[in-house]
C-alpha cells in the first residue's frame, strides 16, 4: 500500500527523481513519496557513462555547473553517502579549427571562477592517456575537476539519503494517472492505491512527455537512443587517465575495469515514442542498432588505435530525454497548479542531476538559487508542436551535441 495522502509526489527512481525527493526533504519539506514502477536507478540511468562536465562554452550555464561540481566534490558530507567519484580530469580535444573557439570559451569559464585548467600538448595528452593518438590536434584543454561516478551508486545514495530524510520510496508501485480539479493536480492513482496531493513532480525520464500528454500537455522533450560499450582491459589503460572527448567525431572514453567505456554523439540518432512500445518494456529491452555501434567504433579508432582488435564486454545503451534547444526543462507548467516537469538531460542527467534536483526543490519552495528562466518549459510557445518536426528537431540537436551549437 502506498500512503493515502502527501504533500508532494515524485513519479520517477531515476537519478532525476531520486535527486529532486532528496533535495525537497533536505529543503525542509515533508510528506514526501517517490513512486517507480521498477527498482530505484532504473530506466536509463544504469547505462550512463556517468561524466562530468563543469565548464560550459557560455557563462548563462556556469552557476548551475558549478552547483552541480560543488555537490559531488562533498557528495558524502551532503547526502550521508559516498560515490567514489573519479576526479580525473577530462580533456577536451579540437582536431580541427572550427571547434577551437569552443575550448578557448570553456578556458575562459575556468578563468572566471579561478580554475587552473590547462593547455596540454598532444605529447602531454598521450602522457595522460597512452592509448591516446592526437598528433594533428589544434587544441586540447584539461578541464582538472572533471571525472566519472558509478551512476546507479548515484541515485542510489540520493534515495538513501532522501529516506533518512523522511521521504517514502515505493518501488514496484506503477503510476496510472494523474487527477486534477479546477486546474490543479488533486490524485496520482497507483496500483497499490490513490495518493491525495498538491505537488507532483514528473520525473518520469523516456516517459515524461507520455504522461504528460495524458494530462493534455504537449512537453516539447523526446526520448532519443544512445549507445556505448565497455572493452575488455587493455594494455596502457590506467584508473587515473582522464576522461576524454573528441570533439570533432563526438567520441567519448573513460577507463572502466582496466578496459575503456566509449560512446558517441551524431551516429544514426534516433527518437521514440514510448506509446510504440509494450506496456512491460523496459531500457534493457532496448533493440541494439549495430551499425551505430560499428560507426562509433570506427570513429574512435581514429584516436584510440588501440580499440582496433579490442574486444567487447558490455553494450549500453538508453533513453535519455532530448529538448529542442539543447537545454534542459524543470518548471511549473501553464496550465496546471502543481505540476513541476523534470527532464530533457541532454545526454548528462547524471552529471546535471544535483542541479536539476535543486531547481525542482527551489520551485516548490517558492524560491531560487540558480537561475533558470532558460530551463522553462512553456519557452517553445507554439515552436515544435507537432510530433514529427519536434522529433526531427532533438534528433538534430542530440547529432551535434558536443558543436556548442544549441
Amino acid at each position: 500500500m502506498v500512503p493515502r495522502e502527501a504533500n508532494i509526489v515524485v513519479i520517477g527512481g531515476g537519478v532525476l527523481g531520486t535527486s529532486t525527493a532528496f533535495h525537497l526533504a533536505a529543503a525542509g519539506h515533508d510528506r514526501i513519496v517517490l513512486l517507480d514502477r521498477g527498482p530505484i536507478a532504473g530506466g536509463t540511468t544504469p547505462f550512463a557513462a556517468g561524466q562530468t562536465s563543469y565548464l560550459p562554452s557560455n557563462e548563462r550555464l556556469l552557476p548551475f555547473t558549478s552547483y552541480c561540481l560543488d555537490f559531488f566534490e562533498q557528495f558524502e558530507e551532503k547526502t550521508g553517502y559516498a560515490i567514489n567519484f573519479h576526479q580525473n580530469g577530462s580533456l577536451r580535444v579540437a582536431l580541427s579549427e572550427q571547434h577551437v573557439p569552443g575550448l578557448h570559451a570553456r578556458m575562459e569559464m575556468a578563468k572566471s571562477i579561478g580554475d587552473r585548467a590547462e593547455w596540454l600538448t598532444p605529447q602531454q595528452a598521450h602522457d595522460l592517456v597512452p592509448g591516446l593518438d592526437v598528433s594533428g590536434a589544434k587544441g586540447i584543454l584539461l578541464a582538472p575537476r572533471d571525472g566519472f561516478v558509478e551512476p546507479r551508486s548515484v541515485a542510489a545514495s540520493y534515495a538513501a539519503g532522501a529516506r533518512d530524510r523522511g521521504v517514502t520510496i515505493c518501488t514496484r508501485t506503477a503510476v496510472t494517472g494523474i487527477d486534477m480539479a479546477d486546474g490543479a493536480v488533486r490524485t496520482v492513482r497507483t496500483a497499490a492505491g490513490n495518493i491525495q496531493t498538491r505537488w507532483v513532480v514528473l520525473a518520469a525520464g523516456a516517459w515524461t512527455r507520455q504522461f504528460s500528454q495524458q494530462l493534455g500537455l504537449n512537453i516539447r522533450t523526446v526520448p532519443v537512443r544512445h549507445q556505448a560499450f565497455v572493452t575488455a582491459p587493455l594494455a596502457g589503460v590506467t584508473e587515473r587517465q582522464p576522461v576524454v572527448r573528441i570533439v570533432d567525431t563526438q567520441v567519448y572514453a573513460r577507463p572502466e575495469a582496466g578496459g575503456l567505456l566509449v560512446g558517441g554523439y551524431g551516429y544514426r540518432p534516433l527518437s521514440f515514442d514510448m506509446d510504440a512500445f509494450p506496456n512491460r518494456f523496459e531500457i534493457p529491452d532496448l533493440e541494439a542498432d549495430q551499425i551505430y555501434y560499428q560507426q562509433l567504433t570506427d570513429a574512435a579508432v581514429q584516436n584510440f588505435p588501440v580499440l582496433q582488435d579490442a574486444g567487447i564486454i558490455q553494450e549500453r545503451r538508453g533513453l535519455p530525454t532530448m529538448t529542442p534547444d539543447g537545454q534542459y526543462m524543470v518548471s511549473e507548467v501553464d496550465d496546471i497548479q502543481g505540476l513541476v516537469i523534470v527532464a530533457g538531460c541532454q545526454v548528462g542527467g547524471i552529471w546535471s542531476s544535483p542541479g536539476l534536483g535543486r531547481v525542482a526543490a527551489d520551485i516548490i519552495s517558492g524560491q531560487e538559487s540558480i537561475p533558470a528562466a532558460a530551463f522553462k518549459a512553456n519557452r517553445f510557445d507554439e515552436a515544435y508542436a507537432h510530433d514529427a518536426a519536434l522529433r526531427t528537431q532533438c534528433e538534430q540537436v542530440y547529432a551535434v551535441h558536443y558543436w556548442d551549437m544549441y
